[in-house]
Parts: structure tokens; C-alpha cells; sequence
């Protein structure tokens, strides 16, 4: 099988700028992927309350909080397991062929009270915690949990 010079060329230039093409591609998505690496504060995730109040503070305060939300979690675990079994109960509820809107309002009921038992105990330890802090920490504090985010009250009127 003999080929012509003319044919053969003209495959040769078409592979040449193929791989031309595709070599530019690749080159250009490794200079935009490599070149241009988005900034730390990008990556991470925003964060709202209690979690921003405690990134902004001083390591040893942040520690201490650490400690004492998780003490109040160890000791409040029977209220964290009925919140759960209660939401359990209400999916079982929703599952089921018919709807028991008494059970279903009891299930409710069961959660939102394991809830708010819990929720009352963590802002009685975090009421705790802000005693131990200066003014000026209880003051980032107050700024980094309610006045700052979308939808949040800023005052600047401050006392």
C-alpha cells in the first residue's frame, strides 16, 4: 500500500494542529486552574453566631468555650436523644399510609420541647461563660452572634 507525499502531508498538518490545539487547552486550563488560586476566605464556609463569635476570638477564650459547650452537650444527652427519637417518630408519622394528625402533633410537640430545653441549657451555659468576659469581649461577642449578617438589626447607638 503506497501512499502519495500530497495525502501524507496533509495528515501531518491536520495531526500538527490538533495537537497544537490541544496542548494550548490543557496549558491554558493549568495556568487559570494553578495561576489564579482562589483566596483563603473564599474556600471557607461562611459563618453565622456562635460560630463567628468564637472565630474571632483569642485562642484561650475559644478554647474555654469549646470545653463548655461540650461538657453542656455530655450533660444534656438525654435531651439531644429525645429531640432525635421525636424526630424519628415525626418522619414514621409522615410515612406512614395514614396520617395520625394526633400522634403527629404529639411528635411535634416531644421535639420542639427536647429542643427547647436544650437550646434554654446552652444560652444558661453561654450566659455563664460571657460572666467570665471583659467588656470589650462580651462586646465582639455581642457583635459577632446578632448584629452582623444579612437580615440582622445593626445599631450603631451604642452604649
Amino acid at each position: 500500500m503506497s501512499l502519495s507525499i500530497r495525502p501524507l502531508k496533509t495528515l501531518l498538518v491536520l495531526s500538527l494542529l490538533l495537537n497544537v490545539f490541544l496542548i494550548g487547552g490543557v496549558a491554558g486550563g493549568l495556568y487559570q486552574w494553578l495561576g489564579h488560586p482562589k483566596p483563603a476566605q473564599a474556600l471557607a464556609v461562611p459563618q453565622h453566631g456562635l460560630r463567628q463569635a468564637m472565630a474571632q476570638m483569642p485562642e484561650e477564650r475559644r478554647r474555654q468555650l469549646r470545653q463548655l459547650l461540650r461538657q453542656t452537650r455530655n450533660d444534656n444527652q438525654s435531651l439531644i436523644i429525645a429531640g432525635r427519637e421525636a424526630r424519628q417518630a415525626v418522619i414514621h408519622q409522615l410515612e406512614a399510609n395514614e396520617l395520625d394528625r394526633n400522634a403527629l402533633d404529639a411528635e411535634l410537640g416531644k421535639s420542639r420541647e427536647a429542643d427547647i430545653a436544650l437550646r434554654a441549657r446552652v444560652d444558661d451555659a453561654l450566659a455563664n461563660f460571657a460572666g467570665s468576659l471583659s467588656l470589650q469581649e462580651r462586646q465582639q461577642l455581642v457583635d459577632a452572634m446578632y448584629l452582623h449578617g444579612p437580615g440582622k438589626n445593626r445599631t450603631n447607638n451604642r452604649n
